[in-house]
């Protein structure tokens, strides 16, 4: 009886010995790695701001120039926008397009977001179209212009209205690879940047006059194009986190 005892006692203590080998290994790896994250991984708030390139290409448009932006928008440090850029272009026929890029550092939805750049709409007011492999963007003329707008995400489709940004954040930011950067310290969970951009073009003055009439569509067409290329360029350039 007692040999079994001591028997089961020592089978015990060599467990818990076991169990604690296998501990102290699993820290000592877990500190490596981690050592060696924080030696050869630049940690993701230490790594340099992002700035707009001066010049972003655009097929069917020459590039004219680029300026800071940031001085004419409303509240930018409340709006958390961390680099802003106009850029200019003509096309073969003489038609002009400016692009209003806002790298912004928190949620950019609309109509909200377009107060930044005075724009004053309501949703109701917004022809929101939706391209495959592209997401939604939103179509709307002021005055003597026609605008084009969306925020392009870090990961997903481009989105207008909240209920499109977050349902594109929930499906995105909440993967292994994520979740696996974050606790490496390397990302958040939730990545809520976005590159919100508005794009436009002049109205003609006998566009200006027939507005009523649907004379807006060679202007969203002219749009669209240009949309559609300004988003595959920076679907693979997103700026890193």
């Amino acid at each position: 009886m007692f040999s079994k005892s001591y028997s089961y006692k020592k089978i015990k203590i060599a467990k818990i010995q076991a169990s604690k080998k296998y501990f102290l290994i699993v820290a000592f790896a877990s500190s490596i790695i981690a050592t060696g994250v924080s030696v050869f991984i630049p940690r993701y708030h230490d790594r340099p701001k992002f700035q707009l390139p001066d010049q972003v290409s655009l097929s069917e448009w020459r590039s004219l120039s680029s300026e800071n932006l940031l001085p004419l928008l409303q509240n930018p440090q409340e709006s958390r926008v961390a680099d802003a850029r106009r850029y200019l272009y003509t096309s073969l026929g003489q038609d002009t397009l400016r692009v209003d890029a806002l790298y912004i550092k928190a949620s950019a939805v609309m109509p909200k977001s377009l107060k930044i750049l005075n724009l004053q709409y309501s949703l109701d007011r917004l022809n929101i179209r939706h391209q495959k492999m592209i997401g939604h963007y939103a179509l709307f003329n002021d005055q003597d212009r026609v605008y084009l707008s969306s925020c392009i995400n870090p990961r997903g489709l481009s989105t207008v209205t909240e209920e499109q940004l977050i349902s594109n954040r929930n499906y995105y930011d909440f993967t292994p690879d994520r979740i696996a950067t974050y606790l490496l310290g390397m990302s958040y969970i939730r990545d809520n940047r976005c590159l919100f951009t508005i794009m436009s073009v002049p109205l003609e003055k006998a566009q200006i006059s027939d507005l009523k009439n649907n004379s807006l569509d060679n202007a969203y067409e002219k749009l669209e194009k240009a949309w559609n290329n300004w988003y595959q360029k920076w679907e693979n350039d997103f700026p890193k986190q």
